[in-house]
């Protein structure tokens, strides 16, 4: 009895900087904050009711991972809305970790993720999203759970913090503000056709038809803003148009 006990591990339980690192992380993917927004750790630590010291330990690696900006004298703030050569790379990334996250499933395929993927879409496609800072929060924390739901397909967690801290970078959800979610059938059908891929066990179409996806929208998305360029040339190894080119030249 005592040498099976000391076989298993203690499960610790998260500790309050881990919960504020994951809900802060949860709110910039969902677009909670305006790039440039300053995050003060006492009116956080009143939010949350706790303490400044989690909050700040949270802030400090958030800010050590790239997704807040740290100003000495000033405090922590969301980095301001990205150039076309960082929208471009963060596109690059997304692509690399989530297209061939894919295609190194270990095992059989997880149908409860596929499941639960299936309602997160069904989600997405019956919402009405409107053009409130609210209703963008939703689709993006919809879209946001939908392919997290498939990066947990790998049971890699190195690829699920990976893909968490690229999902918090860049502020892209507020260019649907006003305008309401441009496509969203097109994103709804996009998503179907990679489940169908890997319900048919097909991995390599599935990594295919999330590599079309992720281009397609981001490229629809950028259209919306003050971006020009092409994602596609990029990922042809070619650089992208827009204000890269006008970078290049200085």
């Amino acid at each position: 009895m005592n040498s099976r006990r000391s076989e298993l591990n203690i499960v610790q339980p998260k500790s309050l900087a881990d919960q504020i690192h994951a809900e802060v992380q949860r709110l910039i993917a969902a677009g909670a904050f305006q790039p440039g927004t300053s995050i003060g750790i006492a009116e956080l630590a009143r939010r949350c009711g706790v303490s400044q010291t989690p909050v700040r330990e949270a802030l400090a690696r958030l800010a050590a991972e790239g997704q807040l900006v740290f100003t000495r004298n000033i405090g922590y703030r969301l980095p301001e809305a990205p150039t076309m050569k960082q929208y471009t790379d963060w596109a690059v990334a997304r692509v690399v970790v989530e297209s061939n996250a894919l295609l190194y499933i270990l095992g059989p395929i997880d149908t409860r993720l596929l499941d639960e993927a299936q309602r997160i879409n069904e989600q997405i496609r019956s919402s009405d999203f409107g053009t409130t800072a609210a209703g963008i929060r939703k689709f993006s924390e919809l879209n946001w759970r939908f392919h997290a739901a498939l990066i947990g397909l790998a049971r890699n967690d190195m690829l699920t913090e990976v893909h968490a801290r690229l999902y918090a970078s860049p502020q892209f959800s507020r260019i649907f503000l006003g305008r309401g979610v441009a496509n969203q059938a097109e994103v709804v059908a996009e998503h179907e056709r990679v489940l169908a891929g890997l319900r048919r066990g097909d991995r390599r179409a599935a990594a295919d038809a999330l590599r079309d996806h992720i281009v397609d929208s981001l490229e629809r998305d950028a259209r919306l803003s003050h971006l020009s360029g092409s994602i596609r040339r990029a990922l042809r190894g070619e650089p992208p148009l827009g204000d890269l080119d006008a970078a290049d030249k200085d």
